[in-house]
């Protein structure tokens, strides 16, 4: 009895094993038929006219198409490529004018008192004051003493902010380097390589002789535009009366170092020219790339050795050159100058308004 029931057991599994394989493999089968086989669709395209497209533009559209493309042309020649990544990494910083000490906004100040209150106070509680240049000197001399800044000799370096404005909204003062010749030479560690264009012999001895480097002939003209003579190992560049149209084909290489009348690289007196770009101060003018209505000049008008008269012969000599890059009737071109000596942080603002150019208002 007990075999005969196993035995039944059994077959009625394997019975029921083969029919659940049976759906199973049904199944798939269908699901593997439904899914692999290729589905046609039918597909219908109306096109209509392009009519729009040969009909004949107006002349004012056609000037309004060419002045965007000369503005997106314009907007894209602005900066160089070097310049463009920059900016960008500038824009997730902070811009130049707005780093230590920062750019001064009078309207910002206009609610603080103009004495602190008490003889410990914070900066930022109290407004501006601005020194004379003879009264910061001498705060600076106290404060590079060994036992603070430890600089007595230190250089001092003139910050000052600008308004780059024009007549034109859209167009900023253009960024330069100038050397200007100031009456009481600074010493400084700084090494300036200077190229002589001359075309008579006697005259390149003349300029080797008075501090340039080299002097090269209309002979080396052609040699340096095809490449075959390096000349970005040199600061600054010369040349005589004799040479003015031959280096005119070096505009695309030289750049801001071409010699013109303009920054003092051309003309007759050899030695005179080559002594100012010998010991004559840096002036360099940079618009802010993140603000470009703001600027800033970083120069230096002598170190802490010097007298006061030198410095501020100095100081007059280098703001009166500064202020030709703009037209006075636009308004103030300096809005802050503060004195800085070396890399520290410790600023005090001047008062320079005695050297800037005075307009007539009632013209």
């Amino acid at each position: 009895m007990l075999s005969f029931l196993r035995n039944s057991f059994s077959g009625f599994s394997k019975a029921r094993s083969s029919a659940l394989g049976l759906v199973n493999q049904n199944a798939i089968q269908n699901f593997t038929d439904d899914f692999l086989t290729p589905t046609s669709y039918d597909v219908l395209q109306a096109r209509g006219r392009k009519r729009v497209l040969k009909a004949s533009l107006s002349r004012q559209q056609k000037l309004e198409r060419r002045l965007k493309r000369e503005a997106r042309e314009a907007a894209r020649k602005q900066y160089s490529f070097m310049e463009k990544i920059k900016i960008k990494r500038m824009r997730s910083l902070l811009s130049p004018s707005e780093q230590h000490p920062g750019r001064w906004n009078a309207e910002d100040e206009v609610n603080l008192p103009d004495t602190p209150p008490t003889n410990v106070y914070f900066i930022n509680q109290v407004k501006t004051k601005f020194y004379p240049i003879t009264e910061a000197l001498d705060m600076q001399r106290k404060m590079q003493q060994p036992a603070i800044f430890n600089n007595p000799n230190g250089i001092v370096n003139l910050r000052i902010e600008l308004n780059m404005t024009t007549k034109k909204k859209t167009k900023m003062i253009a960024n330069s380097d100038n050397i200007i010749p100031v009456p009481y030479p600074i010493e400084t560690k700084e090494k300036r390589s200077i190229l002589a264009f001359v075309a008579d012999s006697k005259l390149q001895e003349l300029a080797i002789e008075s501090g340039a480097e080299i002097a090269l002939g209309p002979d080396m003209i052609k040699k340096i535009i095809k490449g075959q003579f390096r000349i970005d190992d040199y600061d600054f560049c010369v040349a005589h009366t004799d040479m003015g149209s031959t280096i005119l084909p070096l505009r695309g290489i030289l750049k801001s170092r071409l010699p013109t009348k303009t920054n003092g690289g051309f003309g007759d007196n050899l030695p005179e020219m080559i002594e100012k770009f010998k010991k004559g101060v840096r002036m360099n003018v940079r618009g802010d790339p993140v603000y470009p209505h703001w600027g800033l000049c970083n120069t230096i008008i002598g170190t802490l050795k010097m007298n006061d008269e030198e410095i501020l012969t100095n100081t007059q000599t280098i703001i009166e050159a500064l202020c030709k890059l703009r037209d006075p009737e636009l308004g103030p071109f300096i809005n802050r100058a503060v004195i800085m000596v070396g890399k520290n942080s410790y600023y005090v603002p001047v008062d320079v308004c005695e050297y800037t150019p005075k307009v007539d208002k009632d013209k």
